[in-house]
């Protein structure tokens, strides 16, 4: 596992050019701590099955300064990076997270703190302000838009909108 690590920060390392990653499986946060540290001109970047905690989102939304599009899914990343990081999530177009451990707490605080972000939750299982605040949500859609929220969402959609 460590030559793999060693590998794939080579690569992140040397291609300077680097505008878009897909990557999948047993990735350790040293692998995106390269990724923030040398992939400063990735603009797009999916993961699945990966990371060991918040450390690794961290890692990615405070070093890849032209990150726009963020795909996360299965990977325990939480509330900690995502909040600690919310001022970039208004430079980037969106960020997408499912199966992840992100509380409905957190979304509710990332949509006060974020007026300017659409902060979507998506929970099939009933409506997420039924359960503890601290439960995580199925599905986290974060995106930029002049527009505002949407008022098409399906009944399985919410919006943490800002307290009036």
């Amino acid at each position: 596992r460590s030559h793999l690590m060693v590998g794939f920060g080579a690569i992140v390392e040397h291609c300077k050019e680097l505008h878009r990653l897909s990557l999948s499986g047993l990735l350790t946060d040293r692998v995106f701590e390269y990724i923030g540290t040398h992939a400063k001109k990735l603009e797009m970047l999916s993961v699945a099955f990966a990371g060991d905690g918040d450390l690794g989102l961290h890692h990615v939304l405070s070093g890849c300064k032209s990150l726009r599009k963020l795909e996360i899914r299965d990977c325990p990343f939480g509330d900690k990076a995502l909040l600690a990081n919310a001022a970039k999530l208004e430079t980037m177009r969106s960020l997408w997270m499912s199966s992840c451990s992100v509380s409905f707490g957190a979304c509710k605080l990332l949509g006060q703190k974020m007026p300017r972000l659409n902060v979507e939750v998506m929970d099939e299982r009933g409506r997420p302000d039924s359960r503890p605040e601290s439960c995580s949500v199925e599905k986290l859609y974060i995106y930029r838009s002049v527009a505002g929220p949407r008022s098409d969402m399906p009944r399985f959609v919410w919006t943490m909108k800002t307290p009036s």
